[in-house]
């Protein structure tokens, strides 16, 4: 009897894109389907798997943090997660990248996949996620944001409401220049409609196969590795005093995320990308572990800036801790 295959997707994504958001309006039209998520945080802890949505047709999620997948610091890690995920033979495997995935050892660990799951895993491509709005500006700097569209094969230009025609026409060019004949979904949300989704699952794709030299992603360019710290207080805290400190910090930094305690067995949800910020009251979950992963440029002295932003509020004597990753 022939063995059931798994396909294996890969949904990247710059930090703040929508990935998980994505992920979850996936999930929405798969009920049918038994599935396997792996996480990846770029942070010391992880924060998405508390924000998925969970459902009976997920039967197992691991979560991997402190690097990303394609590094030697968590690819074995990952190529072990798939292996004993596979074991469950689910029918399909998520994978959520860290906002600096660096894929372009990709097609080395597909391989390692294979080998170690004895062909039970089958890799049908990578789903890119793009921030229509900052992406023109990222661009231009972090070499990350052309490693990971010259490796994907679908995409999904999210944020799509807050940028015009004009804007929304020049990323689809800028995408269509590095990868040349693959779909583009506009979307706001990350909301993803069906026939997407039977798309992906159908593992149809018009681009050719990756001949790409991967010795031209070596490294983080200019700017050098991202790095990240753990902003953490382990009292209740006011959302008036976290909107404040968000408004001074945010726009120095990649991505702020995770979660601080409020009142009693709840806690505020916080999502920074850039100068766009939103704090949402939450139940606290088994999954929660508090504390904001906060990502930035390695020139950024985020200590100081954090500690020294959420001392000046002066509204509050709750005390800060800040632990670098």
């Amino acid at each position: 009897m022939k063995q059931k295959s798994i396909s294996l997707f890969i949904i990247t994504g710059f930090l703040g894109s929508g990935k998980t958001s994505v992920l979850n309006s996936l999930l929405e039209h798969m009920q049918t389907l038994q599935v396997g998520l792996i996480l990846n945080d770029f942070g010391s802890i992880s924060v998405d798997e508390a924000l998925v949505n969970q459902s009976s047709g997920i039967v197992s999620t691991k979560s991997l943090s402190g690097g990303q997948i394609f590094c030697n610091c968590l690819s074995g890690s990952f190529v072990k997660a798939i292996e004993e995920m596979s074991l469950l033979m689910p029918d399909v495997i998520f994978v959520e990248t860290s906002g600096l995935a660096k894929p372009s050892s990709l097609m080395d660990i597909i391989a390692m996949v294979a080998a170690r799951t004895e062909q039970r895993v089958s890799y049908k491509g990578m789903l890119c996620i793009i921030d229509a709005q900052r992406y023109p500006l990222l661009s231009q700097s972090l070499k990350t944001l052309e490693e990971q569209v010259v490796y994907s094969d679908w995409f999904i230009l999210n944020k799509r409401d807050l940028v015009d025609e004009s804007g929304l026409k020049s990323v689809r060019k800028a995408i269509e220049t590095l990868c040349p004949g693959s779909p583009l979904v506009p979307t706001s949300f990350g909301k993803v409609d069906e026939a997407f989704v039977s798309l992906l699952l159908s593992g149809k794709k018009e681009k050719a196969q990756i001949t790409t030299d991967a010795s031209s992603y070596l490294g983080w360019g200019e700017q050098g590795r991202p790095k990240s710290c753990l902003f953490v207080v382990e009292q209740a805290c006011e959302q008036t005093q976290l909107t404040k400190f968000l408004a001074q910090v945010s726009p120095a930094f990649f991505r702020i995320k995770g979660f601080l305690p409020s009142q009693a067995g709840k806690v505020w949800s916080v999502s920074a990308v850039g100068e766009q910020y939103s704090i949402q009251e939450s139940l606290l979950t088994d999954a929660m572990r508090l504390g904001l992963v906060c990502i930035h440029a390695v020139h950024i002295q985020a200590e100081h800036l954090l500690s020294e932003a959420w001392n000046s509020l002066g509204e509050s004597d709750i005390p800060c801790q800040i632990h670098a990753s």
